[in-house]
């Protein structure tokens, strides 16, 4: 758990809406610190810190709530809480989108990137709904900070290769193993790079799927990101834990969120860590690295 002061050196909040991504977050995590926490006035909500790398995390789940309000109000959470913050990670499950272009399956990752008009987050309940039944969509969802989206570039110019060595905690985590079924043909996930789509809604019917994809493009459908995104520079990690029809069950949902938690660690080695201006190359390497 966290102290006041480990708070204060956090510069990344991984956020995770529900329980099981909480837990495969934690489980990504080089070390986690086991300080007694201590809460600050008006603080809601308990962080897990640990880290990744060289760089500091403040793992963070909701109050059991779901939905873009709810996002909306964990990022004013972590916004105070966290003095230091820089960049927040939004981890965690979604339904995945099939198309005859996008071979998704479950335990695949979705990562939004901009393509088009899009920016990479598409709110499809956010808009105006007129007299005529039409539906005028606002597009104010900010797309992934530039440098995360670089990092999100290497990451793919390595053909995703890396992400899946992180998979070795299933070794000891027996819970997020993948599911034994016939309907799957890859025992290795894929990443998926394009529109997300978020709103509101448990999405738990094809003929709706497929009325969002053929309206707004998308790989995924999800219920948190769209509040978020103007609100905190964060890059969204999806593992596709079903097909948002009828079908929709848990079976997939463990092994789904370590996959994004594993794309997220890679992310996280990936980032350069930022030198504080007020200290130099050899006094950061003094504090950080072991000798």
């Amino acid at each position: 758990m966290a102290s006041i002061a480990q708070l204060e050196e956090c510069t990344i909040v991984w956020l995770c809406p529900l329980k099981v991504e909480l837990r495969a977050a934690i489980a990504m995590l080089d070390r986690v610190s086991e300080d007694i926490p201590i809460r600050a006035r008006g603080q809601h909500v308990v962080y897990t810190i640990g880290e990744v790398g060289l760089h500091k995390i403040a793992v963070v789940g909701y109050y059991q709530e779901q939905g873009l309000a709810a996002s909306g109000s964990i990022a004013a959470e972590v916004i105070r809480d966290l003095p230091s913050l820089q960049f927040g990670l939004l981890v965690g499950i979604a339904g995945g989108i099939p198309s005859s272009s996008n071979d998704i399956q479950l335990g695949d990752v979705a990562v939004p990137v901009p393509e088009g008009s899009r920016p990479g987050i598409v709110g499809y309940d956010l808009g105006k709904a007129g007299e005529d039944v039409q539906y005028e969509l606002k597009h104010w969802q900010n797309s992934t900070h530039p440098l995360l989206r670089s990092v999100i570039n290497i990451i793919r110019a390595r053909n995703d290769s890396r992400i899946w060595r992180h998979l070795r905690v299933l070794e000891d985590s027996p819970e997020f193993r993948r599911p034994v079924t016939a309907s799957q043909y890859r025992v290795q996930p894929q990443v998926h790079y394009a529109t997300i789509l978020s709103g509101n809604t448990v999405i738990k019917s094809q003929s709706k799927r497929d009325q969002l994809r053929d309206m707004y493009g998308g790989i995924a459908v999800e219920m948190e990101a769209a509040g978020i995104m103007t609100r905190l520079p964060v890059a969204v990690i999806r593992g596709i834990g079903d097909f948002a029809d009828s079908s929709k069950n848990s079976a997939w949902q463990s092994y789904a969120a370590i996959t994004a938690a594993a794309y997220a660690r890679e992310l996280l080695l990936c980032l350069p860590y930022a030198l504080d201006p007020r200290e130099t190359l050899s006094q950061m390497t003094d504090r950080l690295l072991p000798r």
